[in-house]
């Protein structure tokens, strides 16, 4: 990402709380298009997950910037998600958004880690860079079902019903 060159620590936090946000009226969005408990389940987890993101972020921005009201930045780090959410989209575009958008979070935090002499930044953007690629394996083990077009159940799973015969 070339961008995060020319931000500044207070525009960093506030693109990445903004990010953070979004990613959470995305997950939600997913969450109400799909009928599949264990899906329904991940996607808690995933909004919960980019909850405390949005608050060690928020905080890191308190913390650094007391005196300067949070601002967020009218366009997101992944505009994507904006488009998405203003149409009526399937819970495979969705998929796709969201994707899309873990993997360019990822590499915003990871570019940034790079260039900071703050340990304590450093070490805070390694960390949601991490989560953001576990994030985005979440996501890309969920759509793998979904492309199969099964509405599957682990308990499925557990019993057998959805195993292939390899015997004779």
């Amino acid at each position: 990402m070339e961008r995060e060159q020319d931000l500044t620590t207070l525009e960093v936090l506030s693109v990445a709380i903004k990010s953070e946000i979004e990613a959470i009226k995305l997950y939600m969005r997913m969450k109400e298009l799909t009928k599949n408990p264990d899906l329904s389940g991940k996607l808690d987890f995933l909004i919960e997950q980019e909850k405390r993101h949005q608050a060690l972020l928020t905080e890191a921005y308190k913390k650094r910037f007391p005196d300067v009201d949070l601002k967020l930045p009218p366009k997101s780090l992944v505009p994507i998600i904006s488009e998405v959410l203003a149409g009526e989209a399937t819970l495979k575009v969705l998929f796709d958004a969201a994707m899309e958008a873990e993997k360019m979070s990822e590499e915003f935090y990871s570019d940034l880690a790079g260039k900071t002499r703050d340990s304590n930044s450093k070490s805070m953007l390694e960390y949601l860079a991490s989560m953001e690629h576990t994030h985005y394996s979440i996501l890309e083990t969920e759509y793998r079902q979904l492309e199969m077009g099964t509405d599957y159940n682990s308990d499925d799973f557990l019993r057998g019903e959805r195993l292939m015969n390899l015997g004779p």
